[in-house]
């Protein structure tokens, strides 16, 4: 029984380690592709879509205004995910779901290949009806 207990111990232990890494090595990649500065192009206005893009890619508080508006979701996605990474679909798929409630039938045919600049712009403009309808 205690040999079964260390087991999971050290299992867990594992895996608490690893995802550290991996969340660590994720921020270093944002870090060297994004500026340190806050993008000047993003209005206060656009704070709740920020907010959801942060939300959706688990980045911390306000490291969304520091991506250009004339980046692309899947821009971010792959420098989070290089190539020798396993992909999943975490985040597209949270930032899909925020942008279905928001944007409605307003959302483009590709969303993830849609400038945020321009995602930005759709979220302002969504009408009233639909974030009331669609506010959890």
């Amino acid at each position: 029984m205690t040999r079964t207990l260390l087991y999971l111990l050290a299992l867990v232990a594992v895996t608490l380690i690893i995802w550290q890494w991996n969340r660590g090595a994720q921020r270093r990649r944002f870090r060297r592709a994004f500026p340190a500065t806050p993008d000047p192009a993003w209005a206060p206005e656009d704070d709740p879509f920020l907010a959801a893009f942060e939300r959706a890619f688990a980045l911390r508080r306000g490291w969304a205004r520091r991506l250009p508006p004339a980046v692309t979701p899947m821009t971010v996605y792959l420098t989070l995910y290089p190539t020798h990474c396993v992909y999943d679909e975490n985040e597209p798929a949270r930032l899909l779901r925020a942008l279905r409630a928001r944007l409605g039938n307003a959302l483009p045919p590709d969303p993830l290949t849609v400038p945020l600049g321009e995602l930005a712009t759709r979220w302002r403009a969504a009408p009233e009806a639909a974030v009331e309808r669609n506010r959890p």
